[in-house]
């Protein structure tokens, strides 16, 4: 019997061989997360131990939580609740390229401001989500204290 070899062949969905995907260095990445997201991860973790605090280990009747603890809970939660959510990107990475290929050939060049990522854009879109999050958690820690003072 023959045997056929099929070889692997890089498409525009894929990420490999798509020469309209930024790389970007990890060199420049890990630092700018490492500055940006960990106060913010360290704050959401402060927030959810008043809360905590506050209503859950009166309501419960459980020890109350250090903030060390916390952050290793809140570690735990994002590593498996959290983050497999945050798979969006590759879903509108799809779609992007299932609507690329339904372009007749003529309005590709239409399509190309679309495809290409702008990184100061990125960048921009990235500080208000960090913006939005601490806004967000001062909101909720506002509210909680309130809440926490009422029923003290």
């Amino acid at each position: 019997m023959d045997s056929v070899h099929i070889e692997p062949v890089a498409d525009e969905a894929s990420r490999v061989g798509n020469p309209h995907r930024p790389k970007w260095k990890w060199s420049a990445v890990v630092p700018i997360a490492l500055l940006v997201g960990l106060p913010i991860g360290l704050y959401t973790a402060f927030v959810a131990q008043c809360y905590w605090n506050w209503f859950a280990a009166p309501a419960l009747r459980l020890p109350e939580i250090s903030f060390l603890q916390m952050l290793g809970l809140w570690w735990m939660i994002d590593l498996l609740i959290i983050r497999p959510s945050k798979g969006d990107g590759r879903a509108w990475e799809l779609l992007a390229s299932i609507t690329e290929l339904c372009v007749p050939p003529e309005r590709q060049r239409e399509m190309e401001g679309m495809r290409t990522a702008d990184p100061v854009m990125e960048f921009i879109w990235g500080i208000s989500r960090a913006f939005n999050t601490i806004i967000g958690n001062t909101l909720m820690l506002a509210l909680g204290f309130g809440l926490h003072l009422f029923i003290s």
